[in-house]
């Protein structure tokens, strides 16, 4: 029953029309920077913004490891009530939504700090 939610919530939030970045995404991006980018000072730059991006990943990633652990407990206590667990949900969506926003910050500085040709040899499809 719990998977099912947490499956509900996420399938309604953060998968919903696009992927989400995982640590070894960012990994891959980073390697993909120090390989277009010739210059040593931008690469550093922009590897400091990845490693900001992997380090809220990884934050989000263990919020949403203790919400689930939360909604088990509540799940298992049988005098909570189901407004207890919308509660903890509400909690996770609206750091779910917070985190995106900071991730999205990074994206715009991470932007800033590379050409348009760079960006897009970064992120081309064939990567």
């Amino acid at each position: 029953m719990l998977n099912a939610m947490l499956t509900v919530f996420l399938l309604g939030g953060g998968l919903m029309g696009g992927t989400m970045l995982n640590p070894s995404e960012v990994e891959a991006i980073t390697e993909r920077v120090e390989m277009t980018i010739g210059d040593a000072g931008r690469v550093q730059a922009a590897a400091e913004i990845l490693d900001q991006l992997k380090t809220e990943i990884k934050d989000f990633d263990r919020i949403f490891v203790d919400s689930g652990e939360a909604l088990s407990d509540i799940y298992r206590d049988h005098s909570a009530g189901r407004q207890q667990m919308l509660k903890t949900l509400e909690a996770l969506n609206l750091e779910w939504y917070a985190s995106q926003n900071r991730n999205l910050k990074l994206r715009k500085r991470l932007m800033g700090s590379i050409t348009a040709d760079e960006w897009a040899r970064i992120f081309a499809a064939d990567n």
